[in-house]
């Protein structure tokens, strides 16, 4: 049981891995520095994740200043039922640091049940290195990392797999629109197959380019969903045992990117 446990998780994290993105036409200079923050990039985000309709855990992503960078913190934290006497943990961490609108820098700490994974990238004489579980790679600072809240991905043939540290290749196709409930209210959003290394994966963006949905398929036949949640509710979660709780990054969410 605790096999099929670890070996459900992995592929959550492949699905974790797969949507990073955001439409760069509405860049933004704001600060002394001329902060540059791409669209979508403004407000927090929340999903309640769902194994077969079952809610396992969340993950969300919050967007702050340091200096002339933008950080961007994302957090999936999972409590996966095995058997009635053990429950599966699975966390991953991640930081990203941007300047002038490209990853500067990128902390990824992953807790996969006993094993732990840590994936460093720093640029270095205008390229990307990255030091994971794969060696030491020197890749284009243009790739895109695969945390979902950057819809650019829809425009990129590979990006950054922030579970491996290496590049995953991409080939996105659309496949409809869809109407999603955010906060009571009812949103149009695109539907999108990311293909390639990523092929049992969708992702939902609305019409800002804000990340809204993520879908794939775990190799015993189970489907994943991230939801998305109403941030309010999520900051006013009052109970300490509540998931949203245990996650840090959702426990720290605060309001829209300002300054």
């Amino acid at each position: 049981m605790a096999g099929f446990a670890v070996h459900w998780i992995r592929l959550a994290g492949r699905g974790l891995a797969a949507a990073a993105a955001l439409f760069w036409g509405s860049v933004q200079a704001q600060t002394a520095e001329t902060l540059q923050v791409p669209a979508g990039a403004q407000n927090p985000l929340a999903f309640e994740v769902q194994r077969n309709g079952v809610p396992v855990g969340t993950h969300c992503v919050a967007f702050t200043r340091e200096n002339s960078r933008l950080r961007v913190d994302v957090m999936m934290e999972l409590q996966v039922p095995v058997a009635l006497w053990f429950d599966y943990h699975y966390r991953y961490k991640a930081t990203e640091w941007w300047q002038s609108g490209r990853l500067d820098a990128l902390r990824v700490q992953i807790q996969d049940g006993g094993n732990p994974v840590r994936i460093h990238g720093q640029t270095r004489d205008g390229r990307l290195e990255v030091d994971g579980p794969r060696g030491l790679l020197r890749l284009t600072r243009d790739l895109l990392p695969s945390n979902h809240w950057n819809v650019a991905i829809l425009q990129e043939s590979a990006v950054l797999n922030t579970l491996t540290g290496t590049t995953s290749e991409l080939e996105i196709s659309r496949e409809g629109s869809d109407s999603l409930v955010v906060a009571g209210t009812e949103i149009d959003a695109d539907r999108f197959r990311l293909g390639g290394d990523l092929s049992d994966t969708r992702v939902w963006y609305d019409r800002q380019g804000r990340w809204r949905g993520l879908e794939f398929s775990a190799r015993d036949g189970s489907v994943v969903r991230l939801h998305p949640r109403d941030i309010a509710n999520v900051l006013t979660e009052p109970s300490t045992d509540s998931p949203w709780n245990r996650n840090s990054v959702c426990k720290s969410l605060s309001g829209a990117l300002s300054g």
